[in-house]
């Protein structure tokens, strides 16, 4: 009898041995099913947490040494040149540039989508600049102000934009108004800062020829085209996008002629 009890633990002891051999040869197997694929990923997690505190330090030493560059820069009278630090250095120009979209009706909703993005765009490169120009969008309604608020509802808080419902002749003199476009016979040879230049605000593929300079004399405003002719070798109409004309009223024809070269 005392023999049996004797033996009990070390047949207990065996017991446990057993079932944890069991239990690493289970998860043995379970690495063994693994594709090469998934205990590449499996290794590459584990790395990557055990990595987390060296990531968090290299970060806390690199903000460090930012904030260091900074201040040696402060004290040796050098400008930060951080964007916002830019953008406060900016010089407004008193150019005005005018996207009119009084053509609304003549575009399918999927090219009054490519026009906001193109607005988007010359929104963004006019905040970047260090001369910025005074931003119009007129005749701001319809299709394209319904896209706006779908899409892009922080369109109000915009800076430097002036929007309006009413048409840009309504709101400026005419004697002021330059309206850009391709079928003009009159070239634009310099921008004068007291004038407010209008592009056309139609993503129209060539549908509607003619339709920017036709409002022009209707109007009886000025009208000019680009001077893309002595600067770009173009094999079909000048016609540009709402974007590009932006950009090169923006330059101007000399800053034109640097990106042409």
């Amino acid at each position: 009898m005392a023999t049996d009890m004797a033996d009990t633990p070390a047949v207990q002891e065996s017991s446990h041995e057993c079932a944890k051999d069991e239990n690493e040869t289970g998860q043995t197997g379970e690495t063994e099913t693994l594709s090469k694929r998934q205990r590449k990923k499996l290794l590459k997690s584990q790395q990557w947490e055990e990595q987390r505190e060296l990531r968090k330090q290299k970060r806390k030493e690199r903000k460090q040494q930012r904030k260091l560059e900074r201040q040696a820069q402060a004290e040796d009278g050098v400008e930060w040149t951080g964007k916002k630090r830019l953008r406060r250095s900016a010089e407004p120009s008193s150019l005005r540039l005018v996207i009119d979209c009084s053509f609304d009706n003549l575009m399918v909703l999927k090219d009054v989508k490519k026009l906001h993005k193109q607005i988007q765009r010359c929104y963004a490169e006019n905040r970047r600049t260090l001369h910025p120009v005074q931003f119009y969008l007129t005749s701001h309604d319809g299709q394209l102000k319904q896209v706006m608020d779908e899409i892009n509802k922080g369109w109000v808080n915009w800076k430097d934009v002036h929007f309006k419902p009413d048409a840009f002749h309504k709101i400026m003199k005419k004697e002021d108004l330059v309206y850009l476009t391709s079928d003009s016979p009159n070239v634009l040879q310099e921008l004068d800062e007291n004038k407010a230049y209008v592009i056309g605000g139609l993503v129209d593929h060539n549908h509607h020829k003619g339709i920017t300079f036709g409002r022009a004399q209707e109007l009886g405003i000025a009208h000019a085209q680009l001077p893309l002719g002595s600067f770009v070798k173009m094999n079909s109409r000048k016609v540009l996008a709402v974007n590009h004309e932006e950009g090169s009223c923006a330059s101007g024809p000399g800053e034109q002629t640097r990106r042409g070269q």
